[in-house]
């Protein structure tokens, strides 16, 4: 076959060239469009988004779920050219969203937009009560955690209670924060939504109903009942929430005749107090740096002049203990409240010890859980956490917030923003630990009446 020799100006050829040379063209008309954009178009810029007042989490076969309202800001910056001139036009307005996520992974599972503001008012949630989570933004509303629709709100609090109208509390000026005791609107789990009317009456608000009755407050704060109406938000420490960890517990009640078992954390010096005075402090002190290991102790009451005393006899090591640093028991509950129990799970017989790997601003926390009765580790994980702001324990799944200083951060970040709290989910059965990044995941899609927006 006789082989074809093609000239420069042949057709052909002269298509394979003009063909880079369009692609060419076009690459830098595209990179030109992306750049002029990028100088002249809108720009959004979103805040962190921080938690208002604190979290609230529920318990479930599946792990249950975690709530919490932030505020972020987000900025607008509207850039435009014209040949003769260019401008910049800024909006700003705060984003008020509830967030829910799955305790068992702690990832979000939708987050809903509840208000649009142009100012920062005084507002943070306070409270759950029969599925509603009660806020002030600065506004009073009741939100129904479910699907995110807000039920309750002074127009239809007044609505349902015509004698109510125009006496429900207007919110505060705009820069200005009212002290608690100076609340018109107040939360607690023994008594529920309470609101100060205008004309000084205190009543109370049913979350489902909206129906309002008389409220008259308790001049002993001791004869408080139970907490049958609802659960107040976690509050998140800016540091350790120590009030979450505990010295020990009680394994067995002493009884007539016969003594009790205890079990908790002894560094040397608490075991030498144990041994000489047979009492131990139920709280520990966090201020001095101390290594400690697990010990079992007799319970026994003695009767004295002033009533029946509970001292501690014949304490021991755990022959299996691990040595921990600036340990404590954390507790079956949230923290903040005083006299709470370390918890304790079966299968095995466990408590769950949280300590520190190393002192000073590179320590990192570790949580392990210990079996009886040797003291058997069941696992050991290290958290990434530097510290534990809020503790919530469920059944089978725990959630803790807390700083992780070597958490990514987001693009958009500015110096001398706040620090986000990370939420991570322990599995207390396995010890496996998940996180969720809420700094690096400004932009999470938000649910704005039924639809889903960036």
């Amino acid at each position: 076959m006789k082989a074809i020799a093609l000239g420069s100006n042949h057709p052909s050829l002269q298509k394979v060239k003009k063909a880079p040379a369009v692609v060419l063209i076009l690459v830098l008309v595209a990179a030109f469009l992306i750049w002029k954009r990028g100088l002249f178009g809108t720009h959004i810029h979103l805040s962190t988004p921080e938690i208002m007042g604190g979290v609230v989490r529920t318990d479930g076969e599946t792990g249950g779920r975690l709530y919490y309202l932030t505020s972020q800001w987000e900025k607008r910056i509207f850039r435009t050219s014209s040949r003769s001139s260019s401008s910049t036009r800024t909006e700003g307005r705060l984003n008020i969203d509830l967030w829910e996520l799955d305790a068992a992974t702690a990832q979000p599972v939708v987050r809903r937009r509840i208000k649009q503001a142009k100012v920062n008012g005084d507002a943070k949630a306070m409270g759950m009560e029969q599925g509603i989570l009660w806020a002030r933004i600065p506004e009073l509303i009741g939100i129904r955690l479910s699907d995110g629709e807000i039920v309750a709100d002074a127009t239809k609090i007044e609505a349902r209670n015509p004698t109510l109208a125009g006496l429900m509390p207007k919110p505060a000026q705009a820069g200005t924060f009212l002290t608690e005791s100076m609340q018109p609107l107040k939360f607690s789990p023994q008594t529920g939504m309470i609101v100060r009317l205008d004309d000084a009456r205190l009543v109370r608000i049913d979350p489902l109903t909206l129906e309002a009755t008389p409220h008259k407050e308790s001049q002993d704060s001791s004869k408080a009942g139970p907490e049958t109406f609802g659960s107040k938000v976690v509050s998140i420490s800016n540091g350790m929430d120590w009030w979450a960890m505990v010295r020990g517990l009680a394994i067995q009640a002493p009884a007539e005749g016969k003594n009790g078992q205890w079990l908790g954390l002894l560094a040397e010096t608490d075991l030498a107090m144990m041994q000489e005075r047979h009492v131990i402090s139920p709280q520990m002190d966090f201020s001095t740096p101390r290594r400690q290991k697990l010990h079992r102790a007799e319970l026994k009451t003695v009767q004295e002049f002033l009533g029946a005393q509970l001292t501690f006899e014949n304490p021991s090591v755990l022959a299996e203990s691990p040595e921990f640093l600036m340990a404590g028991l954390l507790t079956q509950g949230s923290g903040g409240t005083n006299g709470q129990s370390a918890m304790y799970r079966r299968e095995p017989d466990s408590v769950f010890v949280l300590s520190r790997d190393r002192l000073g601003e590179q320590g990192r926390l570790q949580l392990a859980r210990i079996s009886g009765p040797k003291g058997t580790p069941v696992w050991a994980t290290a958290l990434p956490l530097s510290d534990m702001g809020a503790w919530l324990p469920g059944e089978r799944y725990a959630v803790m917030l807390g700083p992780d200083p070597s958490a990514q951060h987001s693009p958009m970040a500015e110096e001398g923003e706040n620090t986000v709290p990370q939420v991570i989910a322990i599995d207390l059965k396995s010890g496996e630990v998940k996180s969720f990044n809420p700094d690096l995941h400004r932009d999470w899609p938000v649910q704005v009446s039924g639809t889903t927006k960036p």
